[in-house]
């Protein structure tokens, strides 16, 4: 998943152009997981789980930080604390929740792919050389992640996504990228495809990799998610009336206005196609019961706050801006236009 550098979750791959990691603010969920949950699950996991969800991060934060007070090595609530804190793009504090997380359960596949994650985002605000040293962490605990449950569907699209947009000095390559595509493939169609789509696109092979994208959206049980993947696809090769088109196939499909609106919308807004409907989209997202903790309402509102902002309606960009420091004080590009 390359949340943040808008591509599938929180969950955040590499993506190195030349080395941009984690960059843009939105992404989406590729399909839910069906992989084991964290053992030691914390009581009020659930509740915490729905401040996630719902982008509440200070809310989210508070609890955490009472129940660690009360029990500091409790593996479950510093794994949560870190995915706030890569929500919230703070990467060091991501860094060290997820680092503890690993330290108190190291066979616990999950917590190695989000340290993974949280070094990835480190890597996009450090400098060069600390960034190449970053990506290698990614490397190692994505491959972790992936060796300690051989099942775990996102794990193994990370990895994927990883050694297909990097470098064969940080250990990327096509070869390796299909022979875990052949491990996802049993495990979940469409995220095998998807994948594919990538190693076909990096082999310059666009109309494989077309086929494969839609053959993701047939094998999806989130077809939104997946026909986004084909809009970028399009976006990408910048015929625009395609991407257009599959953005709207989205929709249709997508009737609980999910988080492939946003990502639908983040398209839109970067190839300058139709903020008006990238707006309506934001606003159907916000309203729905479908947010995800991969779209955090408190990035949406600042998104919807930037393009009201650019459309010289700054006093509704305003009430954006203050709905997403409602929510995450501590969210920087929400505090940058407290400043002005």
């Amino acid at each position: 998943m390359r949340f943040l550098a808008r591509s599938k979750h929180l969950r955040c791959i590499l993506s190195l152009a030349p080395l941009l990691i984690c960059g843009a603010a939105i992404g989406i969920a590729m399909e839910p997981d069906r992989t084991s949950p964290p053992i030691n699950r914390p009581e009020g996991e659930h509740s915490i789980l729905q401040y996630l969800n719902s982008g509440h991060a200070d809310d989210a934060i508070a609890l955490l930080q009472r129940d660690l007070s009360k029990n500091s090595v409790n593996a479950a609530y510093h794994g949560l604390l870190c995915r706030v804190y890569i929500q919230e793009e703070l990467w060091a504090q991501a860094e060290q929740e997820c680092n503890r997380a690993a330290e108190l359960e190291p066979d616990n596949s999950r917590y190695h792919q989000w340290l993974g994650r949280a070094y990835g985002g480190a890597a996009a605000h450090a400098s060069l050389t600390s960034a190449y040293s970053l990506a290698k962490k990614v490397h190692i605990e994505f491959e972790t992640a992936v060796r300690l449950d051989p099942a775990n569907e996102s794990a193994l699209s990370d990895l994927g996504e990883y050694l297909v947009d990097v470098p064969r000095i940080l250990g990327g390559g096509t070869a390796h990228a299909e022979e875990i595509a052949r491990q996802l493939q049993p495990l979940n169609a469409a995220r095998y495809h998807a994948l594919q789509a990538k190693i076909d696109a990096r082999k310059s092979d666009d109309s494989g990799a077309e086929q494969q994208r839609k053959l993701a959206i047939q094998t999806s049980s989130y077809p939104a998610n997946e026909w986004t993947g084909l809009a970028e696809f399009y976006s990408e090769r910048k015929n625009f009336p395609a991407m257009q088109q599959a953005i709207q196939s989205g929709i249709a499909v997508d009737t609980g206005k999910g988080p492939a609106l946003v990502q639908g919308a983040m398209l839109l807004i970067e190839k300058h196609q139709d903020s008006a409907q990238a707006e309506d989209m934001l606003r159907q997202y916000l309203a729905s019961h479908q947010q995800s903790e991969d779209a955090p309402a408190f990035q949406v509102h600042v998104q919807l706050a930037k393009l009201l902002a650019a459309g010289g309606d700054k006093a509704e960009a305003a009430k954006e801006f203050a709905a997403a420091r409602a929510l995450a004080g501590d969210y920087e590009p929400a505090q940058q236009a407290l400043r002005g």
